[in-house]
Order: C-alpha cells, then sequence, then structure tokens
C-alpha cells in the first residue's frame, strides 16, 4: 500500500537521477543547475531549509517486495512533489511575478513515474497541503503553464492549470506563458481532512452501508453518496 515520507536531506538518494541533480529552483541567471555541482547546490539547500523550516516536500512510495544488499527492504517511490517559501527558492525572485507572503509556500516540481496511478498526482497535492496546513501555513502558491496547451507535459517544474483547479487553486495573474494560482489553505483542507476522517469511520469502524441508506427524502429518489 502506498504510503507518504517527508523529503528531507537524508532521502535526496531516493529522488530519480534527473531530480536530485537539479537546481533549477534554487538557482538564478545562467547558473549551471544540472550535474554534480547543481546536486550539491540541491543538497547544501535542502538541508539547511530542513534545519530552519521543516521538509522540502513528500515522497510516495512502497516497499518493492524485494531486499536490497543489506537485507533490508528496498523502497521505490512513485512520485514526489516539492514545497517550500517563495523566498528560499531564487529562480522565483526572476519569474515575472510579485513577492509572495512571508508566511505562505511554494508548490513546485511534481514528479511521477510514468504508471503511477491518475489519481495520485491529485491525491499527493492534496496531501502536500495538509502537511502545510498542520504546520501553519495559510496560503499555498503554485505556478502552471498558460495557456495550458502551451504547457509541456514533460516539463515537471510547473504544474497543470487543470490539476491545480482541481485542488482548489485559483488564478492569481498571468505573465507570459506562466501563471501564478493561490489556494486558501484553511477552510480546503479541514474539508478533506473531515471527509477523509468520516470516510474512515464508516468503513473501518461501521459496517459498510446498504444501498437502501442511500434513499432520501419522501419522495423515494435514490441519491448516490456526496
Amino acid at each position: 500500500m502506498p504510503d507518504y515520507l517527508p523529503l528531507g536531506a537524508f532521502r535526496q538518494g531516493l529522488l530519480p537521477g534527473d531530480c536530485r541533480s537539479c537546481a533549477w529552483w534554487q538557482t538564478a541567471g545562467r547558473t549551471a543547475h544540472q550535474g554534480a555541482a547543481a546536486a550539491e547546490t540541491r543538497r547544501e539547500w535542502v538541508t539547511e531549509l530542513d534545519h530552519e523550516w521543516g521538509c522540502a516536500g513528500l515522497l510516495v512510495y512502497e516497499p518493492a517486495g524485494r531486499r536490497g544488499a543489506e537485507g533490508s527492504e528496498e523502497t521505490v517511490v512513485s512520485a514526489s512533489i516539492h514545497f517550500a517559501p517563495a523566498s528560499s527558492l531564487a529562480r522565483f525572485r526572476e519569474l515575472p511575478f510579485p513577492p509572495l507572503p512571508s508566511s505562505s509556500a511554494l508548490l513546485f516540481c511534481f514528479h511521477a513515474e510514468e504508471d503511477a496511478p491518475r489519481l495520485l498526482a491529485k491525491r499527493l497535492i492534496r496531501k502536500a497541503l495538509y502537511e502545510l496546513r498542520n504546520r501553519g501555513v495559510q496560503e499555498v502558491y503554485a505556478i502552471a503553464h498558460w495557456p495550458e496547451a502551451s504547457g509541456d507535459p514533460g516539463d515537471c517544474r510547473f504544474f497543470s492549470i487543470e490539476l491545480l483547479a482541481a485542488n482548489g487553486f485559483e488564478e492569481v495573474t498571468h505573465n507570459g506563458h506562466l501563471c501564478l494560482m493561490r489556494v486558501d489553505n484553511r477552510g480546503l483542507v479541514s474539508l478533506i481532512g473531515q471527509v477523509e476522517t468520516a470516510v474512515r469511520r464508516v468503513f473501518a469502524n461501521e459496517p459498510a452501508p446498504s444501498p437502501a441508506a442511500w434513499v432520501r427524502g419522501g419522495n423515494g429518489a435514490e441519491q448516490g453518496m456526496p
């Protein structure tokens, strides 16, 4: 069963090679953002952020069902997402957007394996919002391709507008081919948490509901579960 791990400094090795050697968000200008030097820049950034602010993202993982060289069960990471204060990202300062509130966070760099479930992206974004909500982050921003049709599906630096909108994000402004989007993390994640708790209570602690329980009102019409 897939689970989540905080993306701390000591878990960088679980990311795909292209991810752990990329420091596009952590560098500015023409500074090399790929390769060994970039990997070291990234490692230093994650270590400092981990110490001063908290983990820099989440990993989706599951046991691989095989044993490593030392006999421990290997871990397979199927997806990852990053988040951090925008002020800690040198690249954001070069993008055509105003500074973000100091108490907010920016979501970036979503990556998933090709065979990952289609709903994984939505679940991971909501898990990230929930994690940030628990850390007191009330506003979360993300950058999407604008317009949608011009976005490169292989560009993991930015999101799909459709994906962000499906998770409650709304457009703040767009400039050129990029769109800044925002979600109020207070009400949205609170609601998500309530729904998840209710579902767990129904299916884990109570008998499965009969279809008859879905019938509401006096006219005998059937209504599906919300």
